[in-house]
């Protein structure tokens, strides 16, 4: 039988879908700290905070003697399953077909938290539980951790640790274990432009500024059609790489071709190093521009009153969320646009372990034994989380690996990993958590 199947049955059927306004958030919450409290966890809790969704906290003590603390963060919360027209089952059932298991949250995150527990029971059943265990599970990672360092800070008595395992990752288009020692940072936020109090005739635009061409016009400010961020002072206050992350990125690699397949992209890449670019270069996306009239057809010939984008950096290691808006601001204001608002600031800084940490060598070297598809080390993932406020509480180093695939459409229909995967996961940390406790210093 599939390790923590039927665990895995009742939490995938939880709707915790956090962007929506009901939800199971608080019912999920509850059903994990019962889960937790029925295997023989300690100081078992519901942590809150009056800006937070709950978490839950759980702390599995070592079999054998040990002086090392491994933490592990999960979220319990998932993305909407919308458009259920394009899954082949009910999203939130778990279905096994083709080799694969299917529901919303089998990959990002539940999934992966269902393994680490598999793995944990089996080193529990024969008495050889080499480290002590500490889970924290929250729920609102899908909206990008909003307020989380608050709940950090205020519980940071239970999070000490020397190691923490991140709750995504897995194998690249090539089949190799992505073993990531960190993440960009992000900063989101959205740009207004406004010249009326309502929509005009487009007839107008003979003699009165649209908001839109405003807007597009701005942003042309900001970064140029070669692709490089055009915003004076962006780039200096990246921290350059140490001679190991440089021989890291030489020597990563990135399969392109597959992942342009995988996507169905039409253009080329903007860079001719992308597998530079993933992790040590910041990004700066539209990803979103809405003005006037959206409907079907054409016709309606009226002049907006309004434009807005919706944007966002992957900043690395030396930016700032703070300031890179604040730079934001001022190119636009150097290039008089200082009429466009800036509003719905989100963000949090960029994080990197040291490769060159014994714990993420132990790590690392359990990996290159239990993948011998291979394993790539990546100095962060392209994309970002809350990893910087977890250090900042334990100084632990963090890796992130999972059980997820190319093609395991996260976020999407049909969120898949294979069983294989799974299975191939929870042999690594059964290996990985001796690994740690024979490299505690």
């Amino acid at each position: 039988m599939l390790p923590q199947v039927e665990f895995l049955k009742q939490y995938l059927s939880f709707q915790s879908v956090s962007l929506h306004e009901h939800n199971d958030i608080q019912a999920t919450a509850e059903f994990l700290r019962d889960h937790f409290a029925s295997i023989g966890a300690q100081n078992v809790q519901i942590l809150t905070t009056d800006v937070t969704n709950p978490a839950v906290y759980a702390e599995i003590p070592a079999q054998l003697p040990s002086d090392v603390t491994v933490l592990f963060y999960n979220h319990y919360d998932v993305q909407p399953a919308e458009p259920l027209n394009l899954w082949n089952s009910d999203p939130f059932t778990l279905t096994e077909h083709d080799g694969k298991l299917f529901a919303r949250g089998i990959n990002d995150d539940k999934g992966e938290l269902a393994a680490r527990l598999a793995a944990i029971e089996d080193l529990r059943q024969a008495g050889e539980l080499p480290v002590n265990v500490k889970f924290l599970v929250e729920g609102a990672e899908e909206q990008g951790s909003p307020h989380l360092e608050v709940l950090l800070n205020k519980y940071a008595d239970l999070l000490s640790a020397d190691f923490c395992l991140w709750e995504s990752g897995g194998k690249d288009e090539q089949g190799q274990l992505k073993f990531s020692l960190g993440v960009k940072g992000g900063v989101a936020f959205q740009l207004t432009a406004r010249n009326a109090d309502h929509d005009l005739h487009s007839s107008l635009g003979a003699i009165t500024e649209n908001p839109a061409w405003h807007l597009v016009q701005a942003l042309a400010t900001l970064k140029n059609r070669d692709g490089d961020i055009t915003i004076p002072g962006f780039y200096d206050d990246i921290i350059p790489l140490t001679a190991t992350q440089q021989q890291i990125v030489a020597d990563s690699e990135f399969d392109y071709a597959a992942y342009a397949k995988n996507a169905g992209l039409t253009r080329p890449a903007i860079t001719n190093d992308p597998a530079a670019a993933l992790v040590a270069t910041p990004s700066f996306t539209i990803n979103g521009l809405s003005s006037g009239f959206e409907g079907a057809g054409t016709g309606k010939m009226i002049l907006p009153h309004v434009a807005e984008a919706k944007l966002d950096f992957r900043i690395v290691p030396g930016q700032t969320v703070e300031h890179t808006i604040k730079l934001v601001r001022q190119t636009l204001d150097a290039n008089g646009f200082e009429d466009i608002e800036i509003s719905g600031l989100l963000g949090e800084p960029a994080f990197r372990s040291d490769p060159d940490h014994p714990l993420v060598q132990a790590a690392l070297a359990a990996a290159r034994k239990y993948y011998p598809e291979g394993v790539s080390v990546v100095l962060n993932s392209a994309g970002s989380g809350p990893m910087p406020y977890f250090y900042a509480v334990n100084h632990a180093p963090i890796i992130s690996i999972g059980i997820s695939n190319a093609n395991s459409a996260a976020h999407g229909p049909n969120e898949n990993v294979t069983v294989a995967d799974y299975l191939q996961f929870i042999d690594y940390l059964k290996a990985m958590l001796p690994a740690l406790a024979a490299n505690s210093f």
